[in-house]
């Protein structure tokens, strides 16, 4: 077979088979003779730059680096070096091209120069998006760790109550499982210890714990907080975008507390979430997956709210599938003291003290009403640790806190010149207007006061509180 010498006349010969050949190749092939003329330019190659074959065919690559056609020659260097040479252009659209240019060389002398061309421009923005994305993740990762140290609660349940006990029998049980649950319970019942007591006990205490209060949230940027949104969506909107607690949340728990409050607007995008387990981000198209379990918690009566338009029927029902109730503290009085304790050793450690209780200030407790449960308990623990100047904490000390918010804070001052009788009956009137606003019957506010259901009725009618507490306290 008759050896081929491939040179720049072998290149002219077979020109038009050559091209054939180089324009099936879905990358620039750029061929120039060792003195830099350009004897070849398949079809990828005339891609990138602005002249056509005929334009190119015959210029020397030092005239087209003079016209400003290239800012640098791969075949110049690769000519001078007689080796392989690579370097990126830059296209006159912003584009980049990566150029390898590889000599041919026979007798010492570089024949020929084979360069091939690669556009490297969507791979420089993929770079950049990679670097971006990096960086993006990392500030959510910062934001996820503040968000879980945030969540981290060293409150414990104190379950000595019997009906306690049920609640925490069933929420164990129910942290093993994937279902939506529902708490409920007056304010300050600790729905929210129970929920990162679930959390704690779950598949997914690995994950992150986002908490999020529905009521704290400002209406106008609810859905911008849950769902999150794409750049640009919006005057103010940050440039990179922002991940919504649904995908903070992702693989963990979302504890979306006081979610009564949730406008009822947001309500049908949260109920399309939990169903299609998918969001969509403000300003977006696109659907998330996402992998959350949700804890709701509310202390208004949802039933009432859904009679009066301002919640969903049907998202209560998505919600509701395993609802728990955290009782009232006055209906535990085993756990007052148990929590009282709990407190005392806190703030101890809290404040450097060593304090405790004395029996009758442990009695007072137990026989309150706690209208505001334990949040209002261990307010309480923590005045009295802080005023008190002894070690052990006496009735009347726990007493004056107790009752210190039922009286204006000038007492002396505004009562100076009032008789003993009209103190009293003030004192019975705020206490009275503090019952009445926790209880639904006279009845059970006689039963708490330990008088007859007459007696209340009599008072609350001296002291005009029957008409205007009409709707909440029945008969």
């Amino acid at each position: 077979m008759e050896h081929l010498h491939i040179s720049a006349n072998f290149i002219k010969r077979y020109y038009n088979e050559l091209l054939k050949i180089f324009n099936c190749i879905n990358v620039g092939i750029y061929i120039t003779d060792g003195s830099g003329d350009t004897l070849l330019v398949n079809d990828e190659s005339i891609k990138t730059g602005g002249l056509s074959r005929e334009q190119l065919i015959g210029k020397n690559m030092r005239q087209l680096l003079k016209e400003g056609y290239v800012t640098e020659s791969v075949s110049l260097k690769s000519i001078q070096s007689g080796v392989e040479e690579s370097l990126i252009q830059e296209l006159g659209d912003g584009g980049q091209v990566f150029i390898t240019g590889i000599p041919l060389v026979r007798n010492n002398k570089v024949e020929l120069i084979i360069s091939t061309e690669r556009d490297i421009t969507e791979t420089i923005k993929l770079k950049e998006i990679l670097k971006e994305k990096d960086r993006i993740n990392e500030k959510y990762e910062k934001e996820l760790e503040y968000l879980r140290k945030q969540n981290q609660s060293d409150e414990q349940i104190i379950a000595e109550s019997e009906s306690m006990r049920n609640i925490m029998k069933m929420a164990l049980r129910l942290s093993q499982w994937e279902t939506t649950i529902l708490i409920t319970g007056e304010s300050g019942t600790g729905k929210e210890v129970l929920a990162n007591f679930i959390y704690q006990n779950s598949n997914r205490k690995k994950g992150p714990f986002i908490k999020v209060n529905c009521s704290a949230i400002p209406e106008n940027l609810v859905e911008s907080e849950l769902f999150g949104y794409e750049s640009g969506s919006f005057t103010g909107a940050k440039s990179s975008g922002k991940l919504g607690f649904f995908e903070l949340a992702h693989k963990g728990t979302l504890f979306l507390d006081e979610i009564g409050e949730l406008p009822i607007q947001i309500q049908s995008k949260l109920l399309r979430a939990l169903q299609e387990k998918e969001i969509i981000r403000i300003g977006g198209s696109k659907p998330i997956p996402i992998d959350v379990r949700i804890i709701a918690a509310t202390n208004i009566n949802l039933r009432k709210a859904i009679t009066n338009g301002k919640f969903r029927e049907d998202l209560y029902y998505r919600l509701n599938i395993i609802p728990l109730e955290l009782p009232p503290l006055r209906n535990r009085p085993k756990d007052i003291i148990k929590l009282s304790t709990f407190f005392i050793e806190q703030f101890n450690k809290k404040y450097k003290q060593h304090k405790t209780l004395d029996y009758a200030a442990l009695k007072v407790l137990t026989e309150y009403n706690w209208p505001g449960n334990i949040r209002e308990l261990k307010n309480i623990i923590e005045r009295s640790m802080l005023i008190s100047d002894k070690n052990e904490i006496t009735e009347n000390e726990i007493t004056n806190q107790i009752y210190k918010d039922f009286m204006p804070s000038n007492l002396e001052e505004k009562y100076s010149s009032s008789s003993l009788k009209e103190q009293i009956e003030t004192f019975e009137k705020n206490l009275l207007i503090n019952l009445i606003s926790q209880c639904k019957t006279a009845n059970e506010v006689s039963k708490i006061l330990k008088v007859n259901k007459s007696t209340i009725s009599k008072k609350m009618k001296k002291y005009g509180l029957k008409k205007a507490k009409k709707e909440k306290l029945r008969a």
